[in-house]
This record gives structure tokens, C-alpha cells and sequence, in this order.
């Protein structure tokens, strides 16, 4: 945050700016009396259910729980975490508020940082403030908190977060926040600056005594520490999640690195599917990904017979395709000659229905030599192991 400590004495005795800027800030109440003793109440407790997960992780023996090893730290899937990992992909985009039929929105006066001192310490601004939710698999969804400043917003003058808490049944606690999913430790406090818009994903704390179920009901208060403002208090109710009232509920999951693993049918033992995700770096300003298949099956006399291909997708498709190819004439561990470049077989078409479903259509193409195993038809199949650090579920 730019302090501009240089202009509190330029300010300090004119009510008359003060007064002034606040209104060019689309302000309508009284200078800010910061309940500081709750600012710090609520930071402390906060640091505390930080300082709790931490240390439960360490009892578990999770490597990343330590800063500064000198090896790289253990991933590590949260036991306590609020929604299927798969949902939610970094950075958050703003403005998913409009995907969801019940997102709730209410207007807040933020305050400045009263550890500045001049104006910014008497800064206001009114923010838009979005809570709603985001569908994932399973029938569970992730609830998200948007603030957005306005468009005319300071770009000198910035507010600081709210302190932000939930009750739900008996618990009412002040709540874990995060810029980015998935995260392990990473919390946002109040009083830390609000610089642009952002979008936080509602967290708990790993270990906590107290674990909110954000598909239920629950209610969400915003306190914006300013004693000064008769609205320092904003409530939002959410009601129960309901998976039928977002269409994205019921359509397949965006391909992610979270459906990397094996998969098989249940029905058909010795048969299998291994799927890799990954990301290639291209030149200009996408990163397209891409989807390796491995299919290991049979041919027509029982012989295992694998086909194997890569397709390219964009970050958020739903489904991707991948022509399938094979190879013939090698040797057993390379002790006599090379395979054929691989032949062209068909196409395979993937999505998945959810962390645990895959579905997939096959189609080999004509005129394919005597012997090779051929046909077409859709399939679902099973997962049956997934990578260590991408729990997708």
C-alpha cells in the first residue's frame, strides 16, 4: 500500500479536503473510528487456527509444513479442505458471481489503513460484495466472496479487508480466506490492503476444531471495523446447495491434470487406460494443454495390443480428442530392432462426468491392415488410481 505519509501534513488541518476526498470516493458517511481492539481480536485468532494447522501438519509429517527446507516440500491434500479440489483452478477469474442463480450482493464502506495516518487513515470507499457459489463433483460446490472495487476506484488511496466470520449450527468463527484454491496455509487477515478486485475462496483451517460444511446453510457477516458506521455489520444467508439449480452441475468437468491416473472397467479385468494432463507452453499468449492416452487392450486372438496418442485442448474444455495410433516390430527391452513409427488407428474422444467417471467414444479408421484389432462404440469407466498431490475428490 502507498502510504504518502508526506501528505498527512498537508491535510491534517483541513477538514474541508478530507471531506472533499471522501466524497469523490462515493463516501456518504463519517471519517472512520476503526474498533481496532476488535481488529486485532480477530487477527489473533485467526493466526492462531493458522499456527494450529501448521502444526498438525508437522505431527502428520508433511514435509512443506516446514519453511525453508532445502528440498521441495511434499504436496499434501488438505483433509479439512471445503470443496473437491478439482473445482478450482488458479487464479480465480472474477466475475463467476453471474454464473450462479442465488449469488447474494450487498454494497460495503471499506476503510482505509488506519496505520497510515493523513488521509488514507480517513479514506473510505464503497465496494460491491459478492458471495455465491461454484458447482463441483459430486454433487458439493465451493463458495467464493468477490470484492470489487468501484470502476472510479483511487489508484492512491486503497481500502483494507473486513474482518469476515460464519455461523453455522452452534459454531460462528471468524473464517479462512484465500486468493488462491487449494492452499494449505494461505489466509488473507483484516486490515491488509484491498489494492484491485478480488475474489477469495472460502476455506477451513486444517486441523480446526470447528469445520463448516459450506454446502448448508450458514450465515456470513462482514465487519468492516469502522464504529462510526451504523451498517458496520452486513449479513448474508445462503441457503442449502442445491445442484439443480446450476446447469453446470450436471455437465462434465473441465479436463485438469486432477483426471491424470489409471482408469479401467470393472466388467473387463486386465484391461486399462492411462490418462496423462499436462501443460505446454506455446508461443503468444495461450498455454494450450494436452491429454496422452495409453490404452492397453487386446486383439481379436487375446494378445495384448496397446494403442497410444496425445490430443490438445484448451484450459476449461469439457472434452478433447485424440487420434489413436500403434506401432509393430520392436523387440523386448530394446535387445533387437526399433518399432514402426506409429499407424494412425481411429479417434478416441474423452470426457469425464465427474473426478471418478470417465466416458469415452472410440472409432478406427478403414482400410487397416489384417490382424489389427478394429471397431467402435462408447464406454464408461472406473478410476482407479489417481497422482499423489492431486486428490480430485
Amino acid at each position: 500500500m502507498k502510504h504518502y505519509r508526506f501528505l498527512a501534513g498537508l491535510v491534517a488541518g483541513s477538514a474541508l479536503a478530507v471531506a472533499g476526498f471522501a466524497q469523490a470516493a462515493g463516501t456518504t458517511t463519517a471519517a472512520p473510528q476503526v474498533d481496532m481492539a476488535k481488529a486485532q481480536q480477530v487477527r489473533a485468532q485467526m493466526q492462531a487456527q493458522v499456527a494450529g494447522s501448521k502444526s498438525a501438519a508437522l505431527k502428520s509429517g508433511v514435509a512443506g509444513a516446514k519453511p525453508g527446507g532445502p528440498t521441495a516440500a511434499e504436496l499434501y491434500a488438505n483433509p479439512d479442505r471445503a470443496y473437491p479440489p478439482s473445482c478450482l483452478s488458479s487464479p480465480i477469474p472474477l466475475g463467476l458471481w453471474q454464473n450462479d442463480p442465488n449469488a447474494l450482493t450487498k454494497q460495503i464502506f471499506l476503510i482505509g489503513d488506519p496505520y497510515a495516518g493523513g488521509v488514507e487513515a480517513t479514506y473510505l470507499e464503497k465496494a460491491t460484495v459478492y458471495l455465491f457459489r461454484v458447482p463441483c463433483s459430486g454433487g458439493k460446490s465451493a463458495t467464493l466472496l468477490e470484492i470489487d472495487r468501484p470502476s472510479d476506484a483511487s489508484t492512491t488511496y486503497y481500502p483494507t479487508l473486513p474482518a469476515v466470520s460464519v455461523a453455522q449450527g452452534s459454531n460462528n468463527i471468524y473464517i479462512r480466506m484465500a486468493n488462491d484454491p487449494n492452499t494449505f496455509f494461505s489466509t488473507n487477515y483484516s486490515l491488509n490492503p484491498l489494492t484491485q478486485s478480488d475474489v477469495f475462496v472460502l476455506e477451513n483451517y486444517s486441523g480446526g476444531s470447528v469445520q463448516f460444511d459450506y454446502n448448508q446453510a450458514f450465515t456470513l457477516t462482514v465487519d468492516n471495523l469502522n464504529s462510526s458506521d451504523a451498517n458496520r455489520y452486513t449479513d448474508f444467508s445462503m441457503p442449502v446447495y442445491n445442484p439443480a439449480q446450476y446447469a453446470a452441475a450436471s455437465q462434465p468437468l473441465p479436463i485438469s491434470g486432477y483426471m491424470t491416473g489409471n482408469w479401467y472397467d470393472k466388467t473387463h479385468s486386465g484391461e486399462g487406460i492411462q490418462v496423462e494432463v499436462g501443460e505446454l507452453q506455446a508461443s503468444g499468449s495461450t498455454f494450450p494443454r494436452y491429454i496422452t492416452i495409453a490404452w492397453y487392450t487386446y486383439d481379436s486372438t487375446g494378445i495384448p495390443y496397446w494403442l497410444f496418442g496425445t490430443g490438445f485442448f484448451n484450459a476449461g474444455d469439457k472434452t478433447a480428442t485424440v487420434d489413436l495410433g500403434y506401432s509393430s516390430g520392436g523387440s523386448f527391452a530394446g535387445s533387437g530392432s526399433s518399432a514402426t513409427p506409429p499407424v494412425l488407428w481411429g479417434t478416441f474422444n474423452v470426457q469425464f462426468a465427474d473426478c471418478n467417471t470417465m466416458q469415452f467414444s472410440y472409432q478406427s479408421t478403414g482400410g487397416l491392415p489384417a490382424g489389427v484389432p478394429t471397431g467402435s462404440g462408447s464406454k464408461t469407466w472406473t478410476r482407479l488410481t489417481q497422482m499423489n498431490g492431486l486428490t480430485c475428490q
